[in-house]
């Protein structure tokens, strides 16, 4: 499978030029400047690039991971949010429904409010509460429109970053590993997935044909402050540092939800089988934390930090 990556140089698709070759996907990763780390990748000078080479591309699948995903970022400037978040996706997903491309479209939890303790099914009216949720809404809104074909995935995710400071399981273990006193957060509950686990459920929903909405989170919704605690003995980490708290406290410029735990039935219905659950990513993770690190060219050794 000939895979575009869109925004490959963020969290999602810095991770994608790893995952994906793994699975036997030939990737081409698109950014602003050079990736090493990728097998291949074009260089663009703006998002306004990306239409051309879209149009003169031979691509079995386009691959949409450009966000402003910074919650304050978008209520800070709207109008960019609503132009990457929603307007240049329907721009991408109108190209690919002529040149006959797949177009994988990755949104969010956060087109919901999180008032309701239930799952969160793809059936339910979504009722987004800040301007990332809102734009994601309406990129979402806009892909379906003009590529009725496209796969659109929304999902809440952790992983390895580039950084090795970006992310909810970059800050847990490097409070665990230097012991330093954090909160996590025992009001707000999401069903976030290892991004390995979201590759391969984004991999397995394009082969069995997937189209329009589908959730790709995890089995299990955790608390910030369960995840932490899973984070610890996933991998043999102290979370004696860590101290409960409510989302309320943190002052936050973007209001978020409480219970974001998404229902993963629609997706365990299209592929057959059980989607991990956020321990079993875990788990995963940390048994890939030195491949992940030694392609992104750090030099890390297992239990010393990065």
């Amino acid at each position: 499978m000939k895979a575009l990556i869109l925004g490959a140089s963020g969290f999602l698709g810095s991770y994608a030029g790893f995952a994906l070759p793994r699975r036997n996907w030939e990737v081409t990763g698109v950014a602003r400047s050079a990736l090493a780390f990728y097998p291949s990748s074009i260089v663009i000078d703006s998002l306004d690039d990306v239409a051309g080479i879209l149009e003169r591309g031979s691509w079995d699948v386009v691959i949409n991971a450009v966000a402003v995903a910074n919650h304050e970022k978008c209520e800070q400037d709207p109008s960019a949010a609503e132009r990457i978040n929603a307007s240049l996706p329907g721009v991408w997903a109108e190209i690919t429904a002529r040149t006959g491309a797949r177009f994988v479209h990755f949104s969010t939890d956060a087109v919901f409010d999180g008032d309701s303790d239930a799952l969160y099914g793809e059936e339910d009216a979504p009722h987004p509460t800040s301007v990332y949720g809102r734009t994601k809404h309406a990129g979402e809104e806009q892909v379906c429109a003009a590529n009725p074909k496209a796969l659109v995935l929304r999902t809440n995710f952790f992983g390895w970053s580039q950084s090795s400071a970006t992310g909810i399981l970059d800050f847990f273990v490097s409070a665990f590993e230097r012991q330093t006193s954090i909160t996590g957060f025992s009001d707000y509950v999401v069903s976030s997935a290892y991004m390995g686990d979201v590759m391969d459920l984004m991999v397995d929903a394009v082969a069995a044909g997937g189209q329009g909405l589908f959730h790709a989170v995890s089995g299990t919704p955790l608390s910030k402050f369960e995840f932490g605690h899973a984070v610890a003995e996933a991998g043999g980490l102290s979370a004696s540092t860590m101290a409960s708290g409510l989302l309320g406290s943190a002052n936050l410029e973007a209001r978020r939800g409480h219970h974001l735990g998404l229902s993963v039935a629609k997706m365990e219905a299209l592929l057959g089988r059980k989607v991990p659950s956020s321990e079993d990513g875990l788990w995963r993770a940390f048994r890939e934390r030195q491949a992940v690190m030694d392609y992104f060219g750090h030099q890390y050794t297992q239990g010393s930090g990065i």
